[in-house]
């Protein structure tokens, strides 16, 4: 069913981008990028990438594209039978779409075609603390990661974390600790990329953690937990929900430490509209 509605999906988008660029009529055209965009957030939606597809909606069809449709029904005459609207440059733009179109295929080919097992039996588990939100001012901490799924299999990795200045410090390698099976790894990190491992963290940063792995169905699993506890008090936890996606954790960092770029980029979207509305005045 998925593979249909994936074909399905190709196929409208397939036949919009040809539109889009065989059409005389340019607001004809915007159209249908704009049901393109849409077939596109549908791709994401059957690769269970519900953030990716909010996003393609979100940018492109209700900002970018929009954008566009301003600038064409503000534009004086742009509709004119005088005016031609066939792109004269047909040879060099067929050449650079099949460049474009060789290294699509050959990337592709290179990153997914050594790919041997499922996609579906790929996982991975994600969830953030901030150091503050610890109960209490302890230097150690002991840390529990459970998947279980369908079947009541559970999966179990521990490790330790320790909440000092950095200096003060001495870094040692948890172990995974394993119960029926153990996930293929996990990562402890102060930077949300997850760009640095770490299992030291200094005051008022953020742990960000992350468990995955390949033997593990990301549809089968019922309940991932991440469990914080003090060695010297057990009463003092923190349990945490793991989340197989991450527009929660996205979400959170773009209200708070990417608030700036985010509004930096709403702020260029403005200018575009005014520029589009100033250059239709000057075609008025």
């Amino acid at each position: 069913m998925n593979l249909l509605l994936f074909y399905v999906l190709a196929a409208v988008i397939v036949i919009s981008a040809m539109l889009v660029v065989t059409l005389r009529n340019v607001f004809h055209s915007a159209l249908f990028l704009v049901l393109a965009f849409f077939m596109v957030a549908g791709i994401y939606l059957t690769l269970h990438a519900e953030f990716l597809a909010a996003v393609q909606v979100l940018i492109y069809v209700g900002a970018v594209t929009i954008l566009m449709l301003f600038a064409i029904m503000l534009t004086y005459q742009i509709q004119s039978k005088s005016i031609r609207q066939i792109n004269e440059q047909v040879i060099p733009a067929a050449l650079i779409a099949a460049i474009f179109l060789a290294l699509a295929v050959f990337t592709m080919t290179r990153t997914f075609g050594h790919v041997n097992h499922p996609l579906g039996n790929q996982g991975a588990w994600t969830a953030s603390v901030d150091v503050a939100e610890l109960p209490n001012d302890d230097a150690q901490w002991n840390w529990t990661a459970v998947l279980e799924d369908k079947t009541g299999k559970n999966y179990l990795a521990g490790g330790t974390l320790f909440v000092r200045p950095r200096e003060q410090v001495h870094v040692q390698q948890a172990d995974n600790v394993t119960e029926v099976s153990a996930p293929a790894g996990y990562i402890l990190s102060a930077s949300p990329d997850f760009s640095i491992r770490a299992n030291a963290f200094g005051p008022g940063e953020t742990i960000n953690f992350k468990v995955w792995s390949d033997q593990v169905d990301y549809s089968k699993i019922l309940d991932a937990t991440w469990k914080i506890m003090s060695p010297a008090d057990t009463s003092a936890s923190l349990t945490k929900n793991l989340s197989n996606s991450n527009p929660e954790m996205i979400g959170r960092l773009l209200m708070s430490k990417f608030v700036l770029p985010f509004e930096v980029v709403s702020v260029l979207l403005l200018v575009a509209l005014i520029g589009a509305i100033v250059i239709s005045r000057k075609d008025a």
